[in-house]
């Protein structure tokens, strides 16, 4: 695409500042290099009107983002690549792909968004909701700590544990169409809990199975199984 749509790259020394930053990848200031050095490409979408004059919505977190297009995703594409080439990067060509958001989904910061008609309106809205491979993440997570291995760990560090884990999950993926998620979230929690006390105690207690249990006696973190917009809706009086 023709280079007059994105303002000039100031000149940039890197010499000092490549070896700094070469070590830094997967460190917990990885995103704060990445919003200083990709700032260039929030500003060149500003000051450029891309969204305004292509329809073309820039959505970035650190070095992950989506461009919603309504306008030539080539192009914008193509300009992406120019931009980020004068800053000596590149994208991940194994994770760049250009789909048509209104018959496919796609994935973004452990989300799956999906275009999907509403059963009784018929008016077509994007469901939001955690990924499989999110899911399947905190899965693992909770049964690494309900293991085997944590059966010599006393039970009060074990809930301890799960509550931290979950509570900052819940806290990151209570958006969106989140409903159905949460619930297998929520009775994968509580099985998980109930094996590690039969393995614990070696017996198969009938107190394990009650909810009074697992929330009242053990202090277990109650996870949410409503979406956030249906508490909006509630209170608005809409169904």
């Amino acid at each position: 695409m023709s280079t007059t749509i994105f303002v000039p790259i100031p000149c940039i020394s890197y010499c000092l500042f490549k070896l700094k930053v070469i070590y830094c990848v997967g460190g917990v200031i990885s995103p704060l290099l990445a919003n200083i050095y990709l700032h260039v490409l929030d500003r060149t979408w500003k000051e450029e009107e891309i969204q305004e004059r292509y329809g073309a919505r820039l959505i970035r977190y650190a070095d992950d983002f989506v461009v919603l297009c309504a306008g030539p995703t080539e192009k914008i594409l193509r300009g992406i690549r120019i931009v980020l080439a004068r800053l000596r990067l590149r994208l991940n060509e194994e994770k760049t792909r250009v789909v048509d958001a209104q018959e496919e989904r796609f994935n973004f910061l452990g989300y799956t968004v999906q275009a999907v008609k509403h059963p009784e309106t018929g008016k077509v809205f994007a469901l939001i909701r955690p990924s499989h491979k999110a899911m399947a993440r905190v899965k693992a997570e909770m049964k690494a700590l309900t293991c085997q291995k944590a059966l010599w760990l006393p039970t009060e560090v074990v809930i301890g544990k799960l509550n931290e884990l979950v509570r900052g999950w819940v806290g990151y993926f209570y958006y969106g169409n989140c409903s159905r998620p949460l619930n297998k979230i929520k009775h994968f929690l509580e099985e998980r809990v109930r094996i590690y006390l039969r393995r614990k105690h070696r017996q198969a207690r009938k107190g394990y199975r009650t909810v009074k249990f697992l929330y009242g006696d053990l202090g277990l973190y109650k996870i949410p199984t409503t979406a956030p917009w249906t508490q909006t809706a509630k209170a608005a009086g809409r169904r």
